[in-house]
């Protein structure tokens, strides 16, 4: 799994992820600061990025795909970088459990709404 960091979280995830044996770049690493949503959505999708972002709406309504990647979403707003990364780690934790966690984000969005509750929708749902 390859995570693509949204400008509006800490680039210092990279590292942290890393860490965790998680490839991921930040947006400001590959050149696309400042960058539209759609540009960066549209990165995600060439590259196999999972889209790691606090930005949640814009990204939602980007989902006319018929597959994606993935989308990890914190949900609360003025997370300290400690704070962001917690946020992620639930995340990942939930992911990584999967046998194969490239195929378990595709067409899932992971919602992060607290520091305790996770949620995971598939967009668009099988059939």
């Amino acid at each position: 799994m390859k995570l693509l960091i949204d400008e509006n979280l800490s680039p210092g995830m990279v590292a942290r992820c890393a860490q965790r044996g998680i490839y991921a770049v930040a947006v400001a690493h590959v050149g696309l600061s400042g960058s539209k949503d759609w540009t960066l959505w549209q990165y995600a999708l060439d590259n196999n990025f999972v889209v790691v972002t606090a930005n949640t709406r814009d990204f939602m309504n980007l989902l006319d795909v018929e597959m994606y990647p993935g989308i990890i979403a914190l949900r609360e707003g003025s997370l300290s970088r400690d704070e962001q990364w917690h946020r992620l780690e639930l995340a990942l934790d939930r992911i990584l459990k999967h046998a194969d966690p490239d195929r378990y984000m595709t067409n899932r969005v992971v919602e992060v709404i607290s520091a305790r509750e996770v949620h995971v929708h598939e967009i668009p749902p099988s059939s």
